[in-house]
């Protein structure tokens, strides 16, 4: 007996109840965001002028089948490996929905609808790919994120040159995947891990030098025996040094054999640190920061711009902080002020490698001869001598400097992380950016902000990103009318060059709120409502609003 789909016909009704919510919304604002480049604003009755839909479409306001439809191209699947009338009724039905699907996207908001894909070793089974990617049509999507490296694993055949184990090495997935998508008429993206490699690279012993440390010498591969609760994310997170040559090179071999796949875009995941709990979830000392592995530390250093500033860096991030006892011991050994640059100035750069001291110092100048001196730094140096080293009573100037240079090397050392996260990002990027394949950077919206005293310990400085890039905003704040995640769309539009493509992530399910998280619907309509410009909206994820396929999946009982 053929079977719906659970919920299909609640969620296309919901869906028909979405247009009729969208379009009473939409009169209003339907003449002022009419222009060039922007779409109408969705509803049953918003299309574009002159346009019509394919004859016979029923089509409902996101673009979804509704049941019969879904049902007709079910039974012709199950049916088409069996005889050749059905295969080619199959062949045709997928034709017109490709066709009704392309047509709806074109006429309403938005024009991009996408949806988030993580595939499982049984969907090389026959027939398990075309169900997915048939469903992914019926619920109106026209293009799909294929998770493609994850948790320590490639879905390419030879895990990507075997730096990682492959999901599945009797079959290439993400080449399945981009044939079965794009025979639907979606375009289909590679969504990859980006600094986050997995467990099974923790586990590599020629790979321990490429992981990212903190200033208490641990990795992210923690024994949950021993562990602090607030330490422990998720188990097959491993986060590598976004400094370190060795990852870079093997992070690069995977995106040259996703690329062989011709993907339509490739999605950078996790460009950012670890996350713990409670104190752990944020960064206040530099001993917080990953920036004390082996190549991290040696550019760390490598910002010194003379041996001062080399040894101040040193017992900066070797002890966490400087007391006054280092600025009198510095000046004991060096004749000279320390000196370094800002991450990726290029060396030397003597307007920026001045010590804010040196700064301060020209500020205050007066009309002293000695003081009018006090750009030379040989004339500052002789201003203030060096105590000895034995003198217990520290000089009010070497205090001043203490504090001075407290405050700028923790701003120096947050910098760095963060210009690390940005460079890696670059570089990973640079193969497919030559080939002209879309490149999208995934981020959180909170994940670059201040917390107290410190910083959210993510790092994450999305909003330094690339502005030619594609920009994907995870906003899934929970509120009970969806304002909350327009606000954090809103945040990232305000920061966004007008040239950027941004393409917001939100979550949830078709018909149903879930624990302060609304339907689909409704997060869609406040989007719409807000931001009629946006060219593109995308949902996460698959397995969360097609539960029941997913666990069929996972254990091949389809």
């Amino acid at each position: 007996m053929l079977r719906l789909p659970k919920n299909q016909g609640i969620r296309w009704l919901a869906g028909v109840l979405g247009a009729l919510i969208l379009l009473g919304w939409g009169i209003a604002a339907h003449a002022q965001f009419l222009g060039p480049g922007r779409f109408l604003f969705p509803g049953s009755g918003s299309r574009l002028q002159g346009s019509q839909e394919p004859a016979g479409s029923l089509l409902n306001a996101f673009c979804q089948q509704p049941p019969a439809e879904v049902a007709r191209k079910s039974q012709l699947r199950q049916q088409a490996n069996r005889s050749d009338v059905a295969w080619a009724e199959y062949a045709q039905i997928l034709d017109e929905h490709r066709a009704a699907l392309i047509a709806c996207r074109s006429q309403r908001w938005p024009q991009i609808q996408a949806i988030w894909v993580r595939l499982h070793p049984c969907d090389a089974n026959p027939g398990v790919l075309d169900q997915v990617f048939d469903q992914v049509v019926n619920l109106g999507y026209n293009r799909v994120f294929i998770e493609t490296f994850y948790d320590g694993r490639s879905i390419l055949p030879d895990g990507a040159g075997g730096i990682w184990p492959s999901l599945q090495p009797n079959a290439d997935l993400l080449d399945l995947a981009l044939k079965a998508a794009r025979r639907r008429g979606l375009s289909a993206y590679a969504w990859v891990f980006s600094l986050n490699f997995g467990y099974s690279y923790g586990q590599r012993p020629d790979r321990q030098v490429a992981l990212a440390r903190n200033g208490r010498g641990i990795t992210t591969v923690l024994d949950p025996a021993t562990a602090l609760s607030e330490d422990l994310g998720s188990p097959g997170e491993v986060f590598v040094d976004p400094f370190h040559p060795l990852a870079r090179r093997d992070f690069a071999e995977l995106v040259r054999r996703i690329l062989q796949r011709q993907p339509d875009g490739i999605l950078f995941d996790y460009i950012r640190y670890p996350r713990g709990s409670g104190g752990s979830s944020v960064a206040a000392t530099v001993r917080d920061l990953w920036i004390h592995g082996e190549a991290a530390r040696k550019a760390y250093l490598d910002l010194a711009e003379n041996p001062a500033g080399r040894a101040l860096l040193e017992r900066y991030l070797s002890q966490g902080y400087v007391t006054v006892r280092d600025v009198q011991q510095l000046d004991a050994a060096y004749a000279e002020e320390p000196r370094w640059r800002q991450p990726g100035d290029p060396w030397p750069n003597p307007q920026q490698v001045l010590s804010l001291e040196l700064l301060d110092r020209g500020a205050q100048r007066d009309s002293t001869a000695t003081e009018q001196r006090s750009g030379d730094l040989s004339s500052i140096n002789s201003l203030e001598s060096p105590q000895p080293l034995g003198d217990p009573t520290p000089t009010p100037r070497a205090a001043l400097r203490q504090e001075r240079w407290q405050q700028q090397l923790w701003q120096l050392s947050v910098e760095f992380a963060r210009y690390g996260v940005l460079d890696y990002l670059r570089q990973v990027a640079q193969p497919a950016q030559r080939l002209g394949i879309p490149v999208g950077a995934v981020f959180f919206p909170e994940g670059n902000q201040a917390v107290g005293e410190g910083f959210d310990a993510r790092l994450q400085p999305w909003d330094r990103f690339d502005p030619g890039m594609e920009w994907h905003p995870m906003a899934y704040a929970r509120c009970e009318d969806a304002t909350c995640v327009a606000q954090q769309v809103e945040q990232v539009l305000a920061v966004a060059s007008p040239q950027t493509f941004v393409c917001p992530a939100i979550a949830g399910l078709w018909g149903q709120s879930q624990r302060q998280r609304p339907s689909l619907e409704v997060q869609m309509a406040e989007l719409a409502r807000r931001f009629p410009q946006l060219p593109c909206v995308s949902h996460f994820a698959l397995s969360w609003i097609e539960p029941e396929l997913e666990r069929s999946r996972r254990t091949c009982q389809l």
